[in-house]
């Protein structure tokens, strides 16, 4: 039996529940980050009845929170990982962070 591969990257990306202040995100905002995600990838996963801790270390304070695993896979081409890097970058301005975590993994698709 033959198999048709691809490689496809996924796409990760930690999402806060909450501002700097404790504040919780319109749910709608949240939304609009699956929505672009749908658009560019043509599918994506989030978990939001199950927020995810997250912890981090910035200048020497840990911070928690809760967060959104958000997930998508997409093509294996450079413009996938130039669109992710800007919507990152998007994302920090959006939601007023000093960073937000995302990571691509290339992955087998069959």
């Amino acid at each position: 039996m033959r198999h048709t591969v691809e490689f496809k990257y996924r796409v990760e990306l930690l999402l806060p529940l909450t501002d700097n202040q404790g504040r919780p995100f319109s749910w709608a905002k949240i939304e609009r980050v699956s929505e672009a995600l749908l658009e560019r990838f043509e599918g994506c996963r989030t978990q939001p009845l199950t927020p995810h801790l997250g912890m981090w270390k910035f200048r020497g304070k840990i911070y928690r929170e809760g967060v959104l695993h958000f997930t998508a896979d997409g093509p294996r081409a450079d413009e996938s990982l130039a669109w992710v890097l800007s919507f990152k970058e998007r994302l920090k301005r959006q939601f007023n962070q000093i960073d937000i975590y995302l990571a691509v993994t290339e992955l087998f698709w069959m």
